[in-house]
């Protein structure tokens, strides 16, 4: 009976060895490639967001100005002065004095062509037509002194408005129907204030141009540098 029992129990170990060794290989490979344990999304770890939030504060956030900055510091600090009194419109002035300024040199460029021309040019030429004189210096005055009053206004007080991503020639044209239009402008209202309100001439010619001169800056943000439509 009991050479029996234990014949059973060597079996039966028997058979569990045998298992044992059907099953190492695969036991073994586990261990070398574990299974990927699988997590709902609702189990991902959220970050938190008082962790990250000082991260976030220490960069310093960028600061925007309507104009564009100048290398003096004392400049910038008045400018930001202006931006503030008048919520955000440093810029406008900013482009308003630069366009002045500009404006200015252009009308020294046009009296001295216009003197170089009419006194000396067609002077030498004998040309005695003197209003065919006048109006051939007028006119070459007037468009050289455009291109004086576009190039530096072009490059330095509308440069960073949307009109200015266009070519340079459509710029260019823009200006000048802008400017033909305003030195139109000028003749009639200082000859409709000459000869219907009276007005000395000088006195006329002095109020057309400065009207014409905000017309001018006006024009030139509503129309020459005004926002380029992208085709989609």
């Amino acid at each position: 009976m009991k050479d029996s029992i234990v014949e059973e129990s060597v079996a039966k170990a028997s058979v569990v060895a045998d298992t044992v060794d059907e099953f190492s290989p695969v036991l073994a490979d586990l261990q070398e490639h574990p299974l990927p344990v699988l997590t709902s999304p609702s189990s991902a770890v959220a970050p938190n967001p008082e962790i990250a939030a000082p991260d976030a504060l220490s960069v310093p956030a960028e600061t925007t100005h309507s104009y564009q900055p100048y290398g003096w510091t004392f400049l910038n600090r008045v400018l930001d002065v202006v931006d503030e009194k008048t919520h955000g419109r440093a810029g406008w002035l900013q482009r308003f004095i630069s366009y002045l300024f500009f404006g200015g040199l252009a009308a020294l460029v046009n009296l001295a062509v216009f003197y170089v021309m009419y006194y000396h040019v067609l002077a030498s030429l004998a040309l005695k037509n003197a209003t065919l004189a006048n109006t051939l210096s007028y006119i070459l005055a007037s468009e050289l002194s455009i291109i004086a009053n576009f190039i530096p206004n072009d490059r330095f007080t509308f440069n960073k408005l949307p009109g200015a991503e266009r070519p340079w020639l459509q710029r260019c044209a823009r200006f000048h129907m802008t400017c033909i239009v305003g030195s139109c402008l000028t003749f009639l209202i200082e000859l409709t204030l000459s000869t219907f309100a009276h007005t000395p001439p000088i006195l006329a010619e002095a109020i057309a141009t400065l009207l014409v001169l905000i017309y001018n800056f006006s024009f030139h943000h509503i129309f020459t540098y005004r926002h380029t439509k992208h085709a989609h």
